[in-house]
């Protein structure tokens, strides 16, 4: 077995990343940051930092912790050091006040700004476009009922949470679960409170702060289970995937799935990132129609590629070059993106405000349920467990596109991110329907 610690970061020999990265800090803690003053509506403005210095800044700490999150035994292997170390320690960097706050303005106009979205569409479309059309034909068929069977389990392990730690079983659904499952931080902030205020007749917009404490807590639960999951099932026979969701890939479906990942000709990583992005943006205009808009865009991106791919309308030959633009984002950009989102959405007082060791466990009783429920129903159907446990149980049980990333990224199973994005958004909206239905019957 070889023990021997990889010494490069970033792309760089360590040595000459300690050199830049000490330029970065200098500039960020010297305070001789670049910025730029941005207007905002009211007639106001702030200061934040500029792209050069906020991209280097994410690049020089992501790259730092997500090189330690890889090195640190048992980190490493059992609990997705690569993905919790940007990501917690992103976030617990800017609730000391490490971050100034012209850096933390910066990377919210960064993140917010569309980086985060350009982003998922390479690794989105490219991850479906580079699937033989078998593979997506079947599995597809088969995941949605396991989503469902997954949100069934995890329903009713929110209710024997909440009734065994003393909530009452509808309250731990509605109150704590619920907000952990209904599509990301979004689904928690708005759909939910719009949604009890409705059904109950009361304002129940002040619980949002609330339910996106819950939504997060949950979000690091599922990167820990998903990444122990991992350790776990690898052992087992038949129970992991190596990266492959569907049981019955044949030997020639993996030979098809089989193709360079680089390239030394960039235009066709450039044609490969232009095609995605027009693919996202497609099913973003389609998300937007009146007769189509029930659907969401991102869903509607992921329907159009499996269509593209499936129907033959590009050449397999151009389709290619959409790997290209995926490979490039998960080896170029990652960690910078992980700690974007530590700074940006995984706020550590979110964390702290609302928690107890009660609500805790209700949390961890619902995710659990999912990622066991998904497991189960996954092999049913013909998927393998480990791959579909964190996929259609897991993605549905964090902050949403980011989570998706999150969790995946301590997997090491990047290139599902089409079914999890499957399982935030569509599963998303049908846990909201189940809610809809049953909160008139409980919560009477």
């Amino acid at each position: 077995m070889d023990n021997k610690i990889n010494t490069t970061i970033s792309g760089l020999p360590a040595k000459y990343f300690a050199m830049f990265f000490v330029v970065v800090m200098l500039s960020v803690y010297g305070k001789w940051m670049p910025t730029v003053t941005l207007f905002k509506s009211s007639g106001g403005n702030f200061v934040a930092t500029s792209f050069v210095v906020t991209v280097a800044y994410l690049m020089a700490v992501g790259g730092l912790l997500f090189w330690l999150g890889n090195t640190i035994p048992i980190l490493n292997n059992y609990l997705g050091g690569a993905c919790l170390l940007p990501l917690i320690g992103a976030s617990w960097m800017n609730y000391i006040g490490l971050i100034p706050k012209s850096l933390e303005a910066g990377t919210t106009v960064v993140m917010r700004g569309g980086f985060q979205d350009m982003y998922i569409a390479a690794l989105l479309i490219g991850s479906v476009l580079m699937m033989d059309r078998k593979i997506i034909l079947q599995a597809t068929a088969r995941y949605l009922p396991a989503i469902i069977g997954s949100q069934v389990c995890a329903l009713g392990a929110c209710v024997i949470g909440g009734w065994l730690i003393g909530f009452g079983g509808p309250e731990g659904l509605f109150y704590i679960g619920a907000p952990c499952m209904s599509g990301g931080s979004a689904g928690a902030i708005t759909t939910l409170p719009v949604l009890y205020t409705n059904l109950s007749g009361k304002d129940m917009m002040p619980l949002a702060g609330q339910f996106l404490c819950y939504a997060s807590i949950a979000n690091v639960l599922a990167v820990l289970l998903g990444a122990i999951g991992n350790g776990i099932t690898s052992k087992i026979p038949g129970m992991n995937g190596n990266g492959r969701i569907l049981m019955s890939q044949t030997e020639e479906m993996l030979k098809e799935e089989k193709r360079p990942t680089t390239t030394l000709n960039y235009g066709r990583l450039g044609a490969g990132i232009f095609i995605c992005l027009s693919v996202y943006l497609l099913g973003d205009i389609l998300g937007k129609l009146p007769g189509t808009r029930i659907i969401a865009g991102l869903a509607w991106s992921i329907i159009l590629a499996i269509i593209v791919k499936t129907a033959g309308i590009i050449d397999d030959d151009i389709m290619d070059d959409t790997v290209y633009a995926m490979s490039f984002a998960l080896k170029a950009l990652l960690p910078m993106l992980i700690a974007g989102i530590g700074i940006n959405s995984l706020k550590f007082t979110s964390l702290t405000e609302y928690f107890s060791p009660g609500v805790f466990a209700v949390i961890f009783f619902g995710v659990l349920g999912a990622y066991l429920g998904a497991m189960f129903f996954g092999r049913l159907a013909g998927l393998f467990p480990y791959e579909c446990g964190i996929t259609a149980g897991l993605c549905c049980c964090n902050i949403g596109g980011s989570g998706d990333i999150a969790v995946l990224t301590a997997c090491n199973r990047m290139n599902l991110l089409a079914f999890a994005s499957i399982s935030t958004r569509i599963g998303g909206a049908l846990m909201v329907v189940w809610l809809g239905f049953l909160y008139p019957l409980l919560m009477k």
